[in-house]
C-alpha cells in the first residue's frame, strides 16, 4: 500500500472508529474500558481524539501488510496536532453556540484531515531516522496519563461533564 492511500484510508477509518471509541465505556463500563471516554467533558474527548488514530492504524495493519518508516511516530505527531486543531476550531464554536453534534462532527473530521496531512508529511520522508519504538512508549504513557485523569479529574470546566455536572468516572 502506498503512503497516500494509507493516509486516505486512515483518515476515513479514524473518523469512523471515533464513534466506537466514544461509546465503548458507556456500553461496557469497566476498569479496562476506562481508557475510553467516560463522559461528555471536553477532557474525555481528548481520549477520543487520542485513541481513534491508534485503533485505525491497528485495524489497517491487520488487513494490509505494510512497512512504512515512522508509521507510529507519524501517528503520534498527527495525534498531537489533531488535538490542537480540534480544540482551536471547536472551542470558539462550543462557547458561542453550545454543544452542537453537527458542528462537533464537522470539526472533528476537518481536524482529522489536517492532522493526517501532517502524518503524510512525516511518513513520506524515507531518510528520517526511525522513531517508532520511542513513539510507542510515549503512546502507551499517554494512555496511562489520560486514564489517570478519568479517575482523578481536576475540578474545572474542562473536566466537567456538562450533561450531568460530574467529573471523571462517577463512583
Amino acid at each position: 500500500m502506498n503512503k497516500k492511500k494509507f493516509v486516505i484510508i486512515n483518515t476515513i477509518i479514524t473518523f469512523l472508529v471515533g464513534f466506537i471509541v466514544h461509546g465503548m465505556y458507556s456500553w461496557f463500563p469497566s476498569v479496562i474500558t476506562s481508557i475510553f471516554p467516560v463522559n461528555e467533558s471536553l477532557y474525555e474527548h481528548v481520549k477520543l481524539i487520542y485513541l481513534s488514530p491508534i485503533f485505525s492504524v491497528l485495524i489497517i495493519g491487520a488487513f494490509y501488510k505494510y512497512k512504512i518508516n515512522n508509521i507510529f511516530f507519524g501517528m503520534l505527531v498527527s495525534i498531537i496536532f489533531n488535538i490542537l486543531f480540534f480544540y482551536i476550531l471547536y472551542l470558539p464554536i462550543y462557547y458561542l453556540l453550545g454543544n452542537s453534534m453537527i458542528m462537533t462532527l464537522i470539526t472533528y473530521f476537518v481536524s482529522i484531515i489536517a492532522s493526517n496531512y501532517i502524518y503524510y508529511l512525516v511518513i513520506k520522508n524515507e531518510h528520517n531516522r526511525n522513531y517508532d519504538l520511542p513513539s510507542l512508549i510515549v503512546v502507551f504513557l499517554g494512555i496511562v496519563f489520560l486514564t489517570y485523569f478519568s479517575y482523578h479529574p481536576l475540578k474545572n470546566d474542562f473536566f466537567k461533564d456538562p450533561e450531568n455536572n460530574t467529573y471523571g468516572i462517577v463512583k
